[in-house]
């Protein structure tokens, strides 16, 4: 059970505290639903086997997995546009 107050002007000043009930309720905005995402499919491509071979080397030195050391080459591909197949060593 709360203490009584002495009623003095100072308690009297302090602002009351607004009951939950009391307060109004913030409205919430719906968002758009999302669209499906497409289900993602691995690619799968063939390739040349001397060029297989050269791609497990390099990853193999790069001490990568085959996807991480293809993925790094996308990616500087990427970056380098079209010339990155002359200097990338399993594809030039």
């Amino acid at each position: 059970m709360a203490k009584a107050l002495v009623l003095s002007d100072e308690t009297l000043a302090t602002p009351v505290a607004q009951p939950r009930a009391a307060r109004p309720v913030p409205v919430k905005v719906e968002k758009a639903p999302k669209p499906p995402k497409a289900p993602t499919v691995p690619l799968q491509i063939r390739i040349e086997a001397n060029a297989a071979k050269a791609i497990k080397r390099a990853a193999l030195e790069a001490d990568q997995t085959i996807s991480e050391f293809m993925l790094a080459c996308f990616h500087a591909s990427m970056k380098k546009g079209l010339a990155h197949e002359a200097d990338c060593r399993p594809c030039g």
